[in-house]
């Protein structure tokens, strides 16, 4: 699998889906920065909610479907060719998605640290660190599902279902069913690491929506639903043609 992952870098090399894990989290600090502009204490909280709310998702989809089709234009010459399942290829390119997303949200870490230290910021940096791993957890089920629905029904459909996925999260994430919408999960959980409410407000003192016991059942629910959303993808992909 190691050795599967590696080439996945190697493919990917000077590829779009490279430059983009550092684009996005650019285009983030940046337009925090526009937003915040005089304001107090509200840098990082607006990196940070931009980011899992709208920005994080979207270039999954994205770098997922660049993926997928770098795949497809060259005839899935890998998976003709190479005498290792094409579940393990597979497998070995959502790891490889995985990792893209953890270095992405490194990079904003740094920026909206860095940028909150000078512009101010009530973001506790420990929490911001371990909001890191977090959000790298907890977004793992969006590849195999970006990944199918950039095979199956291309790019529209699939930022659509990404725009409607994360809007519904946003609206359900505040409230006590938001363990039932997976989207919602990390939304919910990072709110006590970060002290910044879904709907990118800081949280006040005492705010129910601040109790870190939620963290544990939503990274658990997450990875659930990851290994569902993985073997349901693997499978598909080994059984069906390809063209």
């Amino acid at each position: 699998m190691t050795n599967i992952i590696k080439a996945e870098f190697l493919k990917q090399k000077r590829t779009m889906s490279s430059k983009l894990i550092f684009v996005f989290p650019i285009i983030t600090l940046v337009m925090a920065f526009v937003l915040t502009t005089g304001m107090t204490n509200a840098y990082a909280e607006s990196v940070w909610n931009w980011w899992y709310v709208l920005l994080l998702p979207g270039m999954i989809a994205i770098v997922s479907y660049l993926s997928i089709m770098r795949e497809k234009k060259n005839g899935y010459y890998n998976i003709k060719t190479l005498p290792i399942e094409k579940r393990n290829l597979m497998l070995g390119k959502i790891a490889y998605l995985g990792i893209l997303v953890l270095v992405s949200n490194v990079v904003l870490f740094a920026g909206a640290t860095m940028g909150g230290a000078f512009l101010t910021t009530s973001v506790p940096v420990v929490g911001a660190a371990i909001t890191v791993l977090v959000l790298s957890i907890v977004h793992l089920w969006q590849i195999p599902l970006f990944l199918f629905l950039s095979e199956k029904f291309g790019m529209v459909v699939e930022l659509i279902a990404c725009l409607f996925i994360t809007v519904l999260g946003t609206i359900v994430a505040p409230s006590g069913k938001w363990f039932l919408f997976l989207s919602a999960v990390p939304m919910r959980i990072v709110t006590p690491l970060l002290h910044v409410l879904p709907n990118g407000l800081r949280a006040q003192a005492g705010d129910p929506l601040l109790n870190a016991s939620v963290i544990f059942p939503g990274i658990l629910i997450a990875l659930v639903w990851f290994v569902v959303l993985t073997y349901l993808y693997l499978n598909w992909f080994e059984k069906r043609e390809v063209k």
